[in-house]
């Protein structure tokens, strides 16, 4: 969707209705309860206010006027009095009850999105709306359930309110009415304009603030630090940071010029002229030239049009933040209802016991673009084996892996698991069969022991982890650490946790391959942060510890790689060259080119 595509999204108010349901749905299926208990107490909390406003009122008025006796005054006020104890009861019920049931069920609605994102295709987030969609959704779905509840509350305690004060005028005047519905009318109108406009910019506002955003991020974010510090890119951040502020200056200057016209049409007719002239002017017509109603009527009118005007006007909000929610909703329900067709996948055949992983003519390209990444790649991977994958950056080497996790579909071809399909395969299943360690890998803010479990861990986990650590070479790290794999990594929640370096935390990241009962180990760049020596030591633990296991390596790094069983090069995303290490050099290919400018820097005379 395009920049100008987003700005005219439309959304049929029948549409915008049923969002508001989808959502309402949402808050029904968490907490029914709360739910209603809200919808029921606002309708009596501003029903009972309505009645002592219109019909408790005339009944004092009426009994001044009439000389009775202070018996019956008092009888009134005691009811007036007792009725709004009983507003009060309510209303703080309805305070602390639904407020600090809302924590609940803020937690729960958070909780679907996240599912719902772990759940999402890999292929989603290459859409740049996919993310527009999902920021929107996780920074308002709470606040969207919230006002979906109390907007759906609020207009039938309007209604409620109103019947009450509308009894009391068509007994007295019917045309009376007449005033404040045609100042909602307008105020509706008005106010949907005003709201369409508001989101319109909302949503722009979005687009833009992502820039301002990043620019503002990346310095107070540690990893940028240096780099910030050192290279003076600085400038350029907050020359970037200026433009997106200046473009949504641009972009409110704009929308408040569209905003004035209905804002003024609004407060001109309905405040100026329906509430403060017409109806006083008309009721002063009918008690001093007509003389058919009294000041007890008049007074009861007045106030009755005043309730009625102002529970239009809550109306009329309720409305407003109705259309709201419906707009905001759409995202929140085109982020819940989007396709998912790989994460999804249950499956029809059972895991086969051979651990073959073969490659059949794969080729692949992503979404709306005609350049294939990978072409016909054919390859095949058996139990026990070491398959080193090398090529420049850009082969096709980290797609590849990608594919084989199925984090991708093929686009044509096929990829095998003991024969089978990976796509007829539980996608949990299958993936539980193999393990991987990205060269982008993460440390959590957690325990060294759930960083590798990547779960949480227990007592009888710990001989399996400790074990892991150490085939990862991350013994004599561990045997430093004071409290040895319970210690906090990094300082997200704790000013004690450590902080792993670079090659320590790729060892620990590492280790959960070893954490695992796996058949296919697949490492990309698994030594980059490792000097020599230590690349060296993990290597040899690798293919040590894997024994039973086929591996799958990707290594700039040819080093890494010569001890291979097999090695496969990738060229613009094709296999160019296949075979050992010896069986390359052989060839003297592009292999051979590399490894010798690689071994240049390393073979360089000591009598130099």
């Amino acid at each position: 969707m395009s920049k100008n595509e987003s700005k005219k999204e439309k959304i049929s108010m029948k549409r915008l209705v049923s969002n508001v349901f989808y959502v309402l749905k949402y808050a029904l299926r968490h907490d029914k309860k709360m739910a209603l208990s809200y919808i029921v107490s606002r309708c009596v909390f501003v029903g009972i206010g309505a009645f002592i406003d219109t019909f408790l009122l005339m009944e004092i008025i009426n009994i001044f006027i009439s000389g009775a006796d202070m018996a019956s005054v008092i009888k009134v006020l005691a009811a007036m009095f007792i009725l709004h104890i009983i507003r009060m009861i309510i209303f703080r019920f309805l305070e602390n009850y639904f407020w600090t049931r809302m924590v609940g069920f803020e937690g729960a609605v958070q909780r679907e999105l996240m599912k719902k994102a772990q759940l999402t295709d890999l292929k989603c987030y290459d859409i740049p709306e996919y993310f527009d969609d999902y920021i929107i959704a996780a920074s308002q779905s709470e606040e969207m359930c919230k006002k979906a509840i109390m907007s759906v509350g609020d207009i039938a305690a309007n209604i409620v309110s109103m019947l009450v004060a509308g009894t009391m005028i068509v007994m007295l005047n019917p045309v009376v009415m007449v005033f404040p519905v045609i100042g909602f009318i307008i105020n509706i109108i008005t106010r949907f304009m005003i709201t369409k406009l508001e989101y319109e910019y909302n949503v722009e506002k979005q687009r833009i603030g992502r820039k301002a955003d990043y620019s503002k991020r990346v310095f107070y974010q540690p990893e940028y630090a240096k780099e910030i510090k050192l290279t003076g890119i600085e400038e350029a951040l907050m020359e970037q940071y200026d433009e997106a502020i200046a473009e949504e200056r641009k972009m409110a200057l704009k929308y408040s010029l569209r905003i004035l016209p209905p804002t003024l049409i609004n407060w001109i007719c309905v405040f100026t002229l329906c509430q403060f002239y017409a109806v006083p002017v008309y009721l002063a017509y009918l008690a001093i030239e007509k003389k058919s109603i009294h000041l007890g009527e008049v007074a009861s009118l007045k106030n009755a049009t005043n309730s009625i005007k102002s529970h239009l006007d809550n109306m009329n909000y309720a409305l407003v933040d109705f259309q709201t929610v419906g707009q905001y909703a759409e995202k929140f329900r085109r982020f819940m209802e989007h396709e998912i067709n790989i994460e999804g996948c249950e499956g029809d055949s059972a895991i086969p016991e051979d651990t073959t992983l073969e490659l059949r003519n794969v080729s692949f390209k992503y979404k709306d673009s005609d350049k294939y990444v990978l072409k016909n790649v054919s390859m095949t991977v058996r139990k026990g084996e070491k398959l080193a994958l090398v090529g420049e950056n850009g082969a096709g080497k980290s797609t590849l892996i990608k594919l084989i996790m199925r984090l991708y579909d093929v686009t044509e071809g096929e990829i095998t698991f003991g024969g089978v399909d990976i796509r007829r395969l539980n996608i949990r299943e299958y993936r539980d069969k193999i393990g991987a360690v990205f060269q982008d890998f993460q440390i959590y803010g957690a325990t060294l022991a759930e960083n590798v479990k990547t779960d949480f861990a227990s007592e009888s986990d710990s001989g399996r982890i400790t074990d892991a650590l150490k085939k990862a070479d991350f013994g004599e790290k561990l045997a430093r650490l004071e409290n040895g794999i319970n210690t906090e990594l990094t300082k997200e929640f704790s000013e004690s946790g450590t902080m792993l370096s670079g090659g320590e935390g790729q060892k620990a990241a590492i280790a959960r391959v070893f954490m695992r009962d796996i058949s296919v180990a697949i490492l990309d760049e698994p030594s980059s942060a490792l000097d020599p020596i230590a690349e060296y030591r993990l290597n040899k633990s690798m293919l040590r510890n894997a024994e039973n296991q086929a591996v799958i390596l990707i290594s700039h790094r040819l080093s890494t790689t010569k001890d291979a069983d097999r090695i496969i090069l990738l060229e613009n995303g094709s296999v160019a060259e296949s075979g050992t290490h010896s069986e390359l050099l052989e060839k003297n290919g592009i292999y051979a080119k590399m490894w010798n400018v690689q071994a240049e820097k390393y073979c360089t005379s000591i009598y130099a």
